[in-house]
């Protein structure tokens, strides 16, 4: 018996609850170029949401790696604080000057609720989305090495 169990803790899914796999909750953002971002806007693509805020400027080069590390990513940045909601082109404007030969043609918006919702307290906190909205991998931390942000982002 204690053999067939210790079998089974090296097959998935058999015991506990995979957090891979979870929709991403309902939300619906305005973001600094004017549009609106949200679950339903993006379904069908496979996206990045970049959780952080303003006062983390570290964390820009998180955002500058992972688009230049991905041709074409689909990178949403969303702050955890709301008193950025007055900021965000002079936020954007900070992130493009950190790096002096790549601006950031991402949408910056607040997402502090469902930062709130996802329990997000970290910054900055990466969260790997599939074309059908579920939560494929979750990251807290910088991300900058191009390997590790392309091996995340092949994840299916």
């Amino acid at each position: 018996m204690a053999l067939l169990l210790s079998l089974l803790i090296f097959v998935p899914g058999c015991f506990g609850e995979e957090l891979s796999g979870e929709p991403i909750p309902d939300y619906s953002f305005m973001a600094d170029d004017g549009e609106i971002y949200s679950k339903e806007s993006m379904e069908g693509k496979k996206y990045i949401m970049h959780f952080t805020a303003s006062w983390c400027p570290r964390c820009f080069k998180s955002m500058h790696n992972i688009t230049d590390a991905i041709d074409g990513v689909e990178l949403l940045v969303l702050s955890t604080d709301e008193s950025d909601a007055n900021k965000l082109l002079q936020w954007h404007n900070e992130a493009d000057e950190s790096n002096n030969t790549q601006n950031l043609d991402v949408p910056f918006m607040v997402g502090a609720e469902l930062a709130e919702e996802m329990s997000i307290d970290a910054m900055p906190t990466l969260v790997l989305v599939d074309k059908n909205g579920n939560i494929v991998d979750q990251h807290e931390g910088d991300m900058t090495a191009h390997d590790e942000i392309i091996e995340f982002w092949n994840q299916d």
